[in-house]
């Protein structure tokens, strides 16, 4: 009976891929894994932020935040977007970057920690010990953090969508229900950063050498290029990871660690979407691996029109719920009831991510310094404006913008790039 549904369902999907010029087996084989994955996410992350905000004081979430974003950045002066190249060398058949990734991670980390020590000795002269401890303990956890997390990359890569569902959900669910243990006995920020980065480092090592015994027989083989690719893509990760977590350093300035609560818990709903989109990315990248130009441009039409009735309606559901949800939920966050509304448009920038995608897949190492220094560029000087003339309003505002401007740089990109192409696969554009 189960083999006779499976099969009709099969039938069904390749029927489907004439209209979605996609193969539609392989992306509900993983997506069927992704919606698991994303729902005991959504799920936990709703009962932490339910717990969030019944225990613990918006100040010390804003202060907590804060130190987060700080980690954050000083993070960025590492190999900071080696999970790309992870993935990409992975799906080649590199199995021994896993190995390989997590070391050079771990060498090149050796400035997040200088640079988290001065900050802290420099909150330490300023007499906020709080703020210098709290900074400490996230320097010295998040090099170890960073690099045992590159399991999900390589799963993903090897397109081991059960492992890499079955990880992540006791990945991102085991440190959520520590620090949800946690809140109830106190709100300190000190005791907060410390469960955030102990409980999430130990669960990464944890799954990362799961993922190594499970692979042990082929961890030998490592692309030539990818510690040479994931300098340049870290190299660009810099401006970007400074203009994406720069919002919560110029809130926490600006106007305070309570408002910088409130505007986490407006963007907080909206951005569960990021989950399952990235996974759809992914496999997407997967896929353009292995077909030519030709090939991917016959059928991004189809794709985009898919994607763009996807984010419409999932941008007009969420906006018709977020009263519902806010005032059920976090009843002491409804000033952020229409804050969130207004964010949650940033969805109907992701229509055209399947031409990003494209770049990425054929390491298109130009077109990505362009994207990420327009969008960057941008992004920073429009932030900082936004947070210093309209608060929470203005940083909202300038992030919408910005996700503008990166959604139609790549789609000019895009287009250059395949009236230059000659339909092959190979990944030449590295130097």
């Amino acid at each position: 009976m189960f083999e006779s549904l499976e099969r009709a369902v099969v039938r069904l999907l390749r029927w489907s891929e004439k209209y979605t010029k996609t193969d539609m087996v392989f992306l509900a084989s993983g997506g069927v894994y992704s919606l698991v994955g994303q729902a005991a996410s959504i799920i936990a992350s709703l009962a932490l932020a339910v717990a969030v905000s019944h225990l613990v004081s918006k100040e010390s979430y804003g202060i907590y935040k804060y130190v987060v974003s700080v980690i954050a950045i000083f993070s960025l002066f590492s190999l900071n977007s080696i999970g790309s190249a992870v993935f990409q060398s992975a799906a080649q058949g590199f199995d021994g970057v896993l190995i390989r990734g997590f070391w050079e991670n771990i060498r090149w980390s050796a400035a997040v920690f200088g640079g988290a020590l001065l900050f802290a000795v420099y909150y330490f002269i300023a007499g906020n010990n709080t703020l210098a401890i709290e900074i400490l303990i996230g320097g010295a956890f998040s090099p170890f953090l960073a690099s045992a997390s590159l399991f999900g990359s390589f799963l993903g890569g090897k397109k081991d969508y059960y492992r890499l569902t079955i990880y992540g959900i006791f990945d991102n669910v085991l440190p959520i229900l520590a620090f949800i243990a946690v809140i109830f006995f106190t709100d300190n920020p000190i005791v907060l950063v410390a469960t955030y980065f102990l409980t999430n480092t130990l669960a990464a090592l944890f799954f990362y050498r799961r993922t190594m015994l499970v692979y042990r027989a082929r961890l030998n083989s490592v692309d030539a290029g990818f510690l040479n690719y994931s300098k340049h893509l870290s190299f660009m990760g810099i401006i970007s990871g400074i203009a994406n977590n720069i919002d919560q350093i110029l809130l926490f300035h600006f106007v305070g660690a309570a408002q910088l609560a409130v505007y986490n818990f407006a963007t907080a709903v909206p951005d569960q979407i990021r989950g399952p989109s990235k996974m759809l990315d992914s496999m997407l990248q997967a896929q353009y691996t292995r077909r030519t130009s030709q090939e991917i441009r016959s059928s991004m039409l189809n794709k985009v029109l898919w994607s763009t009735f996807g984010y419409v309606v999932a941008t007009a559901v969420y906006i018709t719920i977020a009263p519902w949800v806010y005032r059920f939920f976090f009843p002491q966050y409804t000033d952020a009831i229409w804050l969130s509304q207004l964010y949650s448009l940033w969805m109907l920038t992701l229509i055209l991510d399947p031409l990003y995608n494209y770049i990425l897949s054929r390491r298109l190492v130009r077109e990505q310094y362009i994207i990420t220094g327009t969008y960057s560029a941008f992004q920073i000087f429009a932030l900082f404006a936004g947070a210093v003339y309209a608060g929470v309003v203005g940083v909202i505002v300038a992030r919408l913008l910005s996700r503008v401007v990166i959604m139609l740089v790549p789609a000019f990109l895009y287009r250059r790039a395949m009236n230059r192409n000659d339909g092959g696969p190979e990944l030449s554009e590295v130097s």
